[in-house]
């Protein structure tokens, strides 16, 4: 085959010329192309299981070859000759001189003490040609050698020497009981043990079985008499002296002499005590001592207690701790059961196994314990026999190792086919590493495209991607058509609106441009347009209202009316002149009950009282009345008419008016326009923080208020209005139970310009008052004040965790806002070091003075009369006409309450009985000058003005849990006001 070029190398299939420079393996005799075999030799695939040498494996037979791939040469065939002439008349890639290798291939080292295998060996040496392949084998003569039982010589080839030849008789040779010869043919090898059964007997001769021959411990020939084995019972032989038994176990030889002659015996049992009298035999009985006996148990630990005495010492009751294995319990048993019994605890043992990934689950294992290392012959508990089966990194094949630590082997499979691309055109040719990735083929894909575009992509496997072909497609709502449109694009989307009927026969589908259909198919049960219903598309209605023409955000209802509800649309309002604006809710629409309960807290922030409208029996929504003017607007009026009459252009100076930041400036001014009564009070409790003194007895000079839960832009006003006194601002809480902590420090000041005061009057800091919409409750608080180092505030956060919000205001000093007084409450009992917070405002006391109501500008105007006790009714649960006036003509005028305030009753039984003075006509007259400055003069309080309708009033506050009774120096007649209304909401 050499010859005429029939041999293909295995790693590239090419034919082997003759001309080729070719390696052959000396296992298999494989012939590979030189550069291939070394190609291979460098390759990851080919590495031995030793890391560290150069050998590689043979890619037919993966034996492993010790020279390295770059001294690999290309030699004949029997390795003599480097790069053999190419002579035609000549084998090819051979040298034409005798072989000369050695015919017997045995490895010399592994029988090198062996004198059999020596002499067995084959001292020839090839005499052919250098040649391809095997050797022939040795076709000389070998000496002759016996048969393996000796009795005949046998002369045979060399190459035969090695194979066993009997002469075909009996063996008969002694077996190794000395009594029996083997009766097997002529064989290699040891003959084996004597198979015979005997009928054999024990020493003591009580038993007789029948045993094989090759098993019994004594050869040789053996009478009748003669005990093989033992039986493992007492002897029961009579000793020398005929009065005793042998106790001893089933033995070999005479039994020993008797252990009770009185030559042997001069003590008494325990041994402490010699023997007075003689014993005459060995039947005398043994005298006792009266000592402790004191032998040393069988336990070895403790000695015999007892007092002397015959026979066997008792078991060791002495009661000690027994371990377990692993060392982690024990127990207390009796002394001799240790030796008896192994206690083994319930204890899994947990540690990894040397894999590193595996835990042992043995109980009560050796190796629990710390630094504990594996001793004997026994095999390693924590040896882990679990197969790894990791997928290889070629993803075809699993890890065959036990489970181990680190990366597995790579794959050891090899390739030996062509990997080819999908179309065939390209092909890597084998031998190659299991896993190795197909190739990429720089052709173009032949699969035909659906669409009948050539295909743009090159070859692969799989599915083709999309056609990417640009043409002109329409888009899935049918809008428009779109150019350069890729061909395999299948949701093609316009972004115009579907516009398109929706199922109730009222609205156009809003929804970006969509496949069909707009609305899902209607479940079971509902109406469908097939049966003449209409169903809800679920938009918004978007019908306007007949009351105040704002849009029904119902959801959508063809088959309805609109319902009848409150209209929560925000409107904005003004005043007259248009110089003061809020936001509220329309509130038009619903059941007619004039100002309803979701009104009035609207009404209570505005910063104005409303304008009063006729009561022609019609309900005017919020979002269609005006606000009242105040001396501001006039004055403002005043002045545009001057400014128009002599024509002059004021400055806008509003970015000048709460100082340098004209940002933040903007934002106060924005707040303070809507709710100027609101922002008054955030600067009041900020002028009491810095300017004002700490009440109580507390011995602590951290002053901090709590503000609160309130939204996001009246908590930047908050941290805008402090940074102005330069106050620490904490937000705390999440939403929408967020809210504000401020407190003192070192750095606090007084700023330039304080809200509400005027240009050079000098600044005190009176007390403000509670107020439910500005501060936070302050039985949800509780202050912990200068903490002391050791102080634990785990109990605090274990305890009350999920309930409070802790604060620290600085290292020493914190608070706990809780959002039920009752757990405040407990925590303030329990805390050793809690105390009761005390902010910036304080409740309402039960007297107040016009001239303290005057001086401060959170109550108000100052009012005449007293205060009533609060009642325990609903505050917003209206009276009846009876129950507010026992005239039935006469109505009376109920003030409007500040938030955060209490509504006062007259009497024990009423529920809501308002007996008040009509002092102001302006109850929001805190921005007056007058009323605003902090100076504390007694200003004369101003009648009322008189109004078509009425006007507004304000009730004086009361504290949480005060109460008042009315003067004593004022009757009911007194209380009556000067005119009537209907209802008490209309005066709001």
């Amino acid at each position: 085959k050499l010859a005429r070029g029939a041999v293909e190398c295995m790693i590239c299939y090419d034919m082997v010329r003759r001309s080729a420079p070719v390696w052959s393996c000396g296992s298999c005799f494989a012939i590979f192309h030189l550069p291939c075999i070394r190609r291979w030799a460098r390759s990851p695939a080919s590495a031995s299981d030793d890391p560290a040498s150069d050998s590689w494996r043979c890619p037919g037979c993966q034996s492993v070859q010790d020279v390295p791939a770059r001294d690999i040469a290309y030699t004949c065939f029997c390795r003599r000759r480097r790069d053999p002439p190419n002579d035609l008349y000549l084998t090819p890639h051979s040298c034409g001189e005798p072989c000369s290798k050695p015919l017997d291939r045995a490895d010399p080292a592994a029988a090198k003490g062996d004198d059999d295998d020596v002499a067995a060996r084959c001292p020839h040496a090839c005499v052919l040609q250098c040649h391809p392949g095997p050797c022939p084998p040795c076709k000389a003569f070998a000496p002759e050698r016996p048969c393996p039982c000796g009795k005949q010589s046998i002369t045979r080839r060399c190459a035969d020497r090695s194979t066993p030849v009997t002469c075909g008789q009996s063996c008969e040779k002694l077996l190794p009981c000395g009594r029996h010869r083997c009766d097997k043919v002529c064989h290699t090898g040891p003959c084996g043990e004597c198979e015979v059964d005997y009928p054999a007997q024990c020493f003591c001769g009580k038993k007789t079985e029948t045993l094989l021959c090759g098993e019994m411990v004594l050869k040789g020939n053996l009478s009748d008499k003669d005990g093989v084995f033992s039986c493992s019972e007492v002897c029961g032989h009579n000793l020398a002296c005929a009065n005793h038994a042998c106790q001893d176990v089933c033995h070999p030889g005479p039994c020993g002499e008797c252990e009770l002659l009185p030559g042997k015996v001069t003590t008494c049992h325990c041994g402490k005590t010699r023997l007075q009298e003689k014993r005459a035999s060995c039947l005398d009985p043994i005298a006792t001592c009266d000592k402790v006996c004191d032998k040393r148990l069988p336990c070895g630990l403790h000695r015999c207690k007892g007092t002397c005495h015959e026979g066997e010492c008792p078991p060791c009751l002495v009661r000690v701790e027994q371990r377990c294995r692993c060392g982690s319990s024990g127990q207390m048993v009796e002394c001799y059961k240790i030796s008896r019994e192994e206690f083994r605890c319930n204890k899994p043992c947990g540690r990894k196994k040397n894999c590193g990934r595996h835990r042992c689950s043995e109980c009560c294992c050796l190796l629990s314990k710390p630094f504990a290392q594996h001793q004997g012959d026994s095999m390693d508990p924590h040896f882990c026999q679990i197969p790894c089966g990791k997928k290889l990194r070629c993803g075809q094949h699993g890890c065959q190792h036990l489970c181990h630590s680190g990366h597995c082997d790579p794959c050891r499979e090899t390739i030996f086919n062509d990997l080819t691309c999908a179309c065939g055109r390209s092909s890597i040719p084998p031998p190659q590493p299991c896993g190795t990735p197909t190739p990429s083929c720089p052709h173009q894909c032949i699969v035909p495209q659906p669409c009948g575009h050539p295909a743009s992509h090159q070859c692969h496997f799989g599915d083709c991607p999309p056609c990417v072909v640009p043409v002109m497609r329409e888009c899935v709502g049918g809008h428009v058509m779109l150019r350069n449109i890729p061909c395999g694009s299948k949701d093609i989307r316009c972004n115009q609106p579907c516009g398109k009927n929706r199922q109730c026969g009222l609205h156009a589908c809003a929804r970006p441009c969509h496949p069909s259909p707009c609305d899902p198919p209607p479940a079971n049960g509902e109406a469908s347009s097939s049966s003449g219903g209409k169903v809800s598309c679920g938009q918004l209605c978007g019908v306007p209202r007949r009351e105040c023409k704002h849009t029904c955000n119902a959801p959508c209802h063809p088959s309805s009316p609109c319902p009848d509800v409150r209209c929560e649309h925000r409107a904005t309002i003004t005043c007259s002149c248009g110089r003061i604006s809020t936001t509220v809710p329309c509130s038009a629409g619903g059941a007619y009950n004039g100002d309803s309960t979701f009104d009035i807290p609207v009404m209570q922030q505005l910063p104005m009282a409303l304008q009063p409208v006729e009561s022609n029996g019609k309900r005017v929504p919020l979002g269609q009345r005006k606000l009242c003017c105040d001396e501001e607007c006039a004055k403002v009026e005043r002045k545009r008419v001057l400014a128009e009459a002599f024509d002059i252009t004021p400055p806008n100076l509003d970015a000048l008016h709460f100082g340098e930041n004209s940002n933040a400036s903007e934002l106060v001014s924005d707040l303070f326009r809507r709710e100027p009564k609101w922002v008054l009070a955030i600067e009041e409790r900020c002028k009491f923080l810095v300017l004002g003194k700490t009440r109580g007895n507390s011995s602590s000079n951290m002053k901090f208020h709590v503000f609160c839960h309130m939204m996001k832009d009246k908590r930047d006003a908050i941290r805008l209005i402090a940074d102005r006194w330069k106050l620490s601002v904490q937000a705390v809480g999440w939403e929408p139970k967020r809210f504000v902590t401020v407190h003192v420090t070192p750095k606090s000041k007084v700023p330039a310009r304080v809200l509400g005061s005027k240009p050079g009057v000098p600044v005190s800091a009176a007390h403000p008052y509670f107020d439910s919409m500005v501060d936070m409750d302050p039985r949800l608080v509780v202050a912990m004040l200068d903490l002391p180092r050791d102080a634990d505030v785990n109990s605090l956060v274990l305890r009350f965790g999920g309930e409070c919000e802790l604060v620290w205001l600085n290292d020493k000093n914190a608070a706990a806002v809780f959002s039920d007084p009752a757990r405040a409450a407990t925590a303030l009992r329990r805390l050793d070091y809690g105390s009761a917070y005390q902010g910036a405002a304080m409740f309402c006391p039960s007297s107040i003075t016009q001239a303290s109501l005057s001086s401060n500008v959170w109550v108000g105007a100052p009012r005449d009369g007293g205060l009533a006790a609060m009642s325990s009714a609903s505050p917003w649960k209206k009276a009846s006409p009876s129950e507010l006036n026992p005239n039935p003509p006469a109505m009376m005028t109920v003030l409007g309450r500040a938030p955060g305030t209490s509504v006062l009753g007259h009497a024990p039984g009423s529920v809501w009985k308002p007996a008040v003075q009509v002092t102001s006509s302006n109850r929001w007259n805190a921005l007056e000058p007058d009323a605003a400055t902090s100076s504390g003069a007694a200003d004369k309080p101003k009648p009322p003005p008189h109004t078509d309708a009425g006007s507004s009033t304000s009730a004086p506050r009361v504290g949480a849990g005060s109460s008042a009774e009315p003067s004593s120096g004022q009757s009911v007649s007194k209380l009556q006001p000067d005119f009537e209304v209907e209802d008490w909401e209309e005066i709001e």
